[in-house]
C-alpha cells in the first residue's frame, strides 16, 4: 500500500493559531514546520496547499464562530463553486490506519470538550473521498481502506448521513458510508484520498446572503468572514454579503 493523502482546508483549519490547530498542522501537514511566528508557519505551509474548486456555502450557525455562519459543503442546485484548499497528508499512507489517524485528528482539532475517539461529531463529521481510479493504481489496497471506512461508520449509531443536506431533494453529501459526495475534479488528480470536513447545515435550510450579513452585523463579528477572504476561501455568496455588510447592495 502506498497512497498519497491530502485533506480539505478551509476556515480556522487555514487561519486559526491555537495550540490544538497548530500542533495537528506540525503533525499531519506537509510544508508546515516549527517556528516562534504562528504566521511565519501559516505563510509557508499555505505555499504547499494548492486552490480547489468546491461546492461551498455559508450555512452553518456556529456559537464557535461568535453564533454567525460558518461554511458547509453544499450539493443544492443554487450552490455555485467556491474556492477551498487541499493540504497534502506530511505522511506516505502505507496501510489503513495512517489514513483512519489522520482522520481522527482531524475531527478533534479544536474541540477539547468532545474527549470520545470519533468521527461522528456535534458539528459534523469527517468524511473520505476517493479518487475514482483508485482501483487501477491498487484495487486491493483500496478496498481494505473503504471496508475499514464503512466499519467506522458502521458503528456509529447516532449518524445520520440525511442531515448533510439543506433540502430533501438534495443529495447529501456523505453517505452512510461517511464517503463524500460530492464531484471529483482534476485539480485533485494527485490524490488517491482525502479527507474532508463536513459540517451540518444549522438551520437546515437555505440562508440568504441578507441573513448572513445582517447575523454578522447583528453580532458584530466578522472574523470568520474577514479571514476567510483574507486567505482567498471564497463561496459565491462572498460579494452579497459583502455589498449588504458595506451598505453597497444594488436596489432593485
Amino acid at each position: 500500500m502506498n497512497f498519497n493523502a491530502g485533506i480539505i482546508t478551509f476556515g480556522p483549519l487555514i487561519w486559526e493559531h491555537t495550540h490544538l490547530i497548530v500542533k495537528w498542522r506540525l503533525m499531519s501537514l506537509m510544508g508546515y514546520y516549527e517556528t516562534n511566528s504562528p504566521l511565519q508557519l501559516a505563510s509557508e505551509g499555505i505555499q504547499v496547499q494548492k486552490a480547489i474548486s468546491l461546492p461551498i456555502r455559508y450555512g452553518c450557525l456556529s456559537s464557535k464562530h461568535g453564533d454567525t455562519c460558518g461554511i458547509i459543503l453544499s450539493n443544492h442546485s443554487t450552490t455555485l463553486p467556491g474556492q477551498a484548499y487541499i493540504a497534502p497528508i506530511r505522511y506516505t499512507i502505507k496501510n489503513a490506519k495512517i489514513l483512519e489517524n489522520h482522520a481522527f485528528a482531524l475531527s478533534a482539532v479544536g474541540l477539547s470538550y468532545e474527549r470520545e475517539f470519533s468521527l461522528n461529531r456535534s458539528w459534523g463529521t469527517v468524511g473520505l473521498l476517493i479518487n475514482p481510479n483508485i482501483d487501477t493504481k491498487d484495487k486491493r489496497s483500496a478496498d481494505v481502506i473503504r471496508n475499514r471506512w464503512a466499519k467506522i461508520y458502521e458503528s456509529y449509531q447516532t449518524f445520520d448521513y440525511t442531515q448533510y443536506r439543506i433540502e430533501k431533494d438534495e443529495v447529501p453529501v456523505i453517505d452512510e458510508n461517511g464517503f463524500i459526495q460530492i464531484p471529483w475534479t482534476d485539480e485533485m488528480n494527485e490524490f488517491d484520498f482525502i479527507l474532508v470536513p463536513a459540517f451540518m447545515p444549522n438551520p437546515q435550510r437555505i440562508l440568504s446572503a441578507r441573513e448572513i450579513a445582517e447575523q454578522m452585523a447583528a453580532k458584530d463579528y466578522r472574523l470568520y468572514f474577514d479571514k476567510n477572504r483574507e486567505h482567498n476561501v471564497q463561496t459565491f455568496q462572498d460579494e452579497n454579503i459583502l455589498d449588504i455588510l458595506n451598505g453597497t447592495e444594488t436596489k432593485m
